[in-house]
């Protein structure tokens, strides 16, 4: 049954997914997931990423107001689907770093790289995953 089911936390922080759910969500072993908490109703949301290929990147950017959202801008312009993000600053002040995981659709990795330049940003490494 793909219902509720009750689980246990281990001591490194993981959870079995009931295969029932597995097999309801086409989870296979090895995919990826999303984990978000939605603090609105203290609730664990867990759903299958299923994406045919996420690329990685590592992308240098300047640590000022408006820096990410260009990036992210032109992310989206090239049609590229962000499936997870972080950024921290390098060098308060001065430098950030952007990690994304996304599928990037249509655009090739040199797109994205020259695109991503014309805003200010770098691609410091890049990998298909």
């Amino acid at each position: 049954m793909a219902g509720k089911n009750v689980s246990s936390v281990d001591g490194k922080g993981r959870i079995l997914i009931p295969q029932s759910i597995r097999d309801a969500a086409n989870i296979k072993a090895d995919e990826k997931v999303i984990v978000e908490f939605d603090p609105a109703s203290r609730a664990i949301v867990i759903e299958p990423a299923h994406e045919k290929r996420l690329l990685a990147l590592k992308i240098a950017l300047a640590d000022s107001p408006g820096s990410l959202a260009s990036a992210a801008t032109v992310l989206a312009k090239l049609g590229v689907d962000l499936v997870s993000t972080q950024s921290h600053s390098s060098r308060r002040g001065e430098a950030a770093v952007w990690e994304v995981e996304c599928n990037p659709g249509k655009a090739t990795v040199s797109q994205i790289k020259s695109a991503l330049s014309k805003a200010g940003a770098k691609i410091a490494e890049a990998k298909l995953e």
